[in-house]
């Protein structure tokens, strides 16, 4: 989704304000192994400052996602704030440098929530995940397996032991 920013780089209007509604890509959703996403609400400004303009933008919305232990769905909520600088020349600073009049807003917010997404993705944090032998949840209660693991290496150990 692109903003015009002709109107402020021609210096027609010092900050120009937009109210959006994203979706996120398909391949986004994918890259990051979401199960879905909901709209993402966007209000922002941009507003020139010498020969650079400055991006300002809150957004908000949703992304489901697995459990990373039991695979049980987990929704995320993202309300957050972000900022950009946009020049049309290159510089040696953290810059977004433009090649048009506009600028696209969703490789930003997807960028934004990579830097937002946690390490691990629990449903809590006590989550007991999957048995490794039968696959039962064990959040939801014990499984009969067997779960006594010996290192192989110290197996005949076992038996000088049980004699």
């Amino acid at each position: 989704m692109n903003v015009a920013l002709s109107k402020v780089v021609t210096g027609l209007q010092s900050q120009l304000d937009f109210q959006l509604r994203l979706s996120l890509d398909d391949r986004f959703i994918r890259e990051i192994n979401a199960v879905e996403a909901s709209e993402f609400n966007i209000q922002g400004a941009v507003k020139k400052v010498e020969k650079r303009m400055i991006l300002s933008f809150s957004y908000e919305g949703s992304l489901t996602f697995a459990c990373d232990r039991c695979l049980t769905e987990v929704k995320l909520n993202f309300e957050h704030m972000a900022e950009r600088i946009l020049t049309f020349e290159i510089s040696d600073e953290d810059v977004l440098v433009l090649t048009k009049q506009e600028v696209d807003i969703c490789p930003i917010l997807e960028e934004e929530i990579l830097l937002n997404l946690p390490s691990q993705i629990l449903c809590g944090d006590e989550c007991k995940g999957l048995c490794p032998t039968c696959g039962k949840n064990l959040n939801k209660g014990i499984c009969g397996c067997d779960h006594e693991r010996i290192d192989p290496r110290l197996e005949a150990l076992k038996n000088v032991f049980n004699n």
